[in-house]
Order: C-alpha cells, then structure tokens, then sequence
C-alpha cells in the first residue's frame, strides 16, 4: 500500500522525526513511499496559507494520487 508523507521540520509537536521514522519503515517494508519535509510550515500547515512551499503540499499530493492512478478523470 503506497503512503505520502508530508511534514514540516519546524512542527511545534515534534513530528518531523516520526515522519521520517514512519517513511523509513515504509521502504524497509519495501512499500512505496513519498516524503516531503518542508523546513517551515509549523504544525497543521496544510489548513492555511503561510506564503510558504508547504502551501503547495497539495498539488504534490494530487501529483501524487495521479501517478498512483488514484484519481477518476
């Protein structure tokens, strides 16, 4: 089962390292995986416009789900 991991470094919960933890063992499982880790964009980036590349983490995703054939046209 394929997993797309978007996470900021500067996340005030201390995510960023269980994102890569979590992508890590992903490709250890030899699953596909896509990690995107923004340096800024703090915790719950993709519910608001900072001005920031994280503000496109959901194009990525839609790049994504379109490789992954998950998308209806």
């Amino acid at each position: 089962m394929p997993i797309f991991i978007a996470a900021a470094t500067n996340d005030q919960l201390g995510l960023a390292p269980h994102s890569l933890s979590l992508y890590q063992k992903w490709i250890e499982a030899k699953q596909p995986a896509e990690l995107h880790m923004y340096s800024l964009g703090g915790h719950g980036f993709g519910m608001r416009k900072q001005n920031l590349p994280s503000d496109s983490w959901i194009e990525r995703f839609g790049d994504w789900l379109a490789l992954q054939g998950l998308l209806k046209k």
